[in-house]
């Protein structure tokens, strides 16, 4: 379930239509397209879109590449690997929850708008409990869950850790080499920008 965990994307909508961000995913065989490998990671490309790990087949508006799902167009919605049943603002589309719509956002890159988190103990600062995960508010900062300390920039919020500002930068928990474009803090990666 921990290399589910690696894949929860929070992304950065910038406009009212756009989809989520591609984000650096776990390598898990072969890279989706669009990707290169990247340590243990697959890094995205400037024009790749947005890739979830595969779980049965792919959510609507998202099409098989490798081991993943990949977002179809760049209007495509947020998905998530389901673990129960899906939070508010997200409905079951086979074996992932997908956003109801995409909501405008905007704040620093890469991808630090947060979104639905897998439920793992009390919802972080910002977020409440929907089913079995704990769904962001409007005033909600990026979390990530906890695995040993926090990097920097982040502080510990329940079992998560919470952005300390918008402008700290995105952290994923290392498992192996950080993606180029990330460094070590600790037990994770941190974003160079």
């Amino acid at each position: 379930m921990l290399r589910a965990l690696f894949l929860a994307p929070f992304l950065l909508i910038p406009s009212a239509f756009a989809g989520p961000a591609a984000v650096a995913v776990r390598k898990v065989g072969s890279c989706p397209s669009g990707y290169s490998t990247s340590g243990d990671y697959c890094n995205p490309s400037s024009s790749a879109r947005f890739a979830v790990e595969k779980v049965g087949s792919c959510p609507s508006g998202y099409s098989t590449s490798g081991d993943y799902c990949l977002a179809s167009s760049d209007s495509s919605r947020h998905a998530t690997p389901k673990t129960g049943s899906c939070p508010s603002g997200y409905s079951t589309s086979g074996d992932y929850c997908l956003q109801s719509s995409s909501s405008s956002s905007s704040g620093p890159t890469p991808d630090m708008t947060p979104v639905a988190l897998r439920k793992v103990g009390s919802c972080p600062s910002g977020f409440s409990t929907s089913g079995d995960y704990c769904n962001p508010s409007s005033s909600a900062r990026y979390a990530v869950e906890k695995v040993g300390s926090c990097p920097s920039g982040y502080s510990t919020s329940g079992d998560y850790c919470l952005a300390s500002s918008d402008s700290s930068r995105h952290a994923v928990p290392k498992g192996g080499s950080c993606p180029s474009g990330y460094s070590t803090s600790g037990d994770y990666c941190l974003s160079s920008r």
